[in-house]
């Protein structure tokens, strides 16, 4: 009995298979190409491609697209300088299409693209140029010149007497802007930090993104002499961007 229930098993098995293999070449099967049928691709930001049986032309996988690795088409091949490259992250095994120049490329636009692919798909985002539309090409290798921007200001923030604060500021720009930090007190007296009072620290690193630093205003035990405004002053080569927030204290009842 156990041998029978194993041999129906087994031919189970064998007949999906093989209903599977069939399924699947019928998939394969390319009829009589017929190019007057194709309708033409649209919107191919990274260009276009032969499709499965290399009759109709179709849109090129762009960047960070999934893509095929094997001889078998589900999602389609990668357009021009973009490798299919196997994912790390996940369990799946998929992979998708990444430029094979990672460098940053600053367009002509004087817009920073993270790769030369990401300015050649922009270039057939915008399509044929013209005076209002003027062609889209490489202005120099590496980012553009740009002024610091805030991206994420300081906040205002009360603690209680005593508390550690801490002030922060994100800011991008090329040159890595330098980040300085002015205190005006309640008495609207001005004080560029760091100074030589030790409970007030400034600190500077990069990240969190390219092209961004952050500034921190560490305030240490706080009281009364430490609440005012506190400005973010953010520059490079290009320019100077500003913020500020206000602290203040309140005693603690408890």
């Amino acid at each position: 009995m156990w041998n029978l229930n194993v041999s129906s098993l087994l031919l189970g098995v064998f007949l999906f298979s093989s209903c599977l293999s069939l399924i699947l070449a019928a998939e394969e099967e390319c009829e009589v190409c017929r190019n007057e049928e194709c309708s033409p691709p649209t919107g191919c930001v990274a260009g276009q491609i032969g499709d499965r049986c290399g009759c109709c032309q179709i849109c090129a996988r762009s960047e960070e697209e999934l893509c095929d690795l094997g001889a078998r088409f589900k999602y389609g091949q990668c357009g021009e300088n973009l490798d299919c490259v196997k994912r790390k992250d996940g369990a799946r095994k998929e992979a998708t299409c990444q430029c094979q120049v990672k460098d940053m490329v600053c367009g002509s636009d004087g817009l920073t693209y993270p790769t030369i692919c990401s300015l050649n798909e922009e270039t057939l985002r915008r399509g044929e140029p013209d005076k209002y539309n003027p062609q889209l090409t490489i202005a120099n290798w590496g980012p553009c010149n740009e002024g610091p921007h805030i991206i994420t200001p300081p906040k205002d923030i009360t603690g209680p007497l005593g508390a550690n604060l801490t002030l922060s500021c994100e800011v991008k720009g090329f040159p890595a802007p330098v980040i300085t930090w002015k205190f005006v007190s309640v008495e609207e007296k001005t004080i560029s930090l760091p100074s030589d009072n030790q409970g007030v620290s400034i600190q500077m690193r990069g990240g969190p993104e390219p092209l961004m630093v952050t500034g921190y205003a560490q305030i240490a035990s706080l009281d009364p002499s430490y609440t005012g405004v506190y400005h973010c002053i953010a520059s490079n080569s290009e320019g100077t961007a500003y913020a500020f927030a206000k602290v203040g204290v309140y005693k603690n009842e408890f």
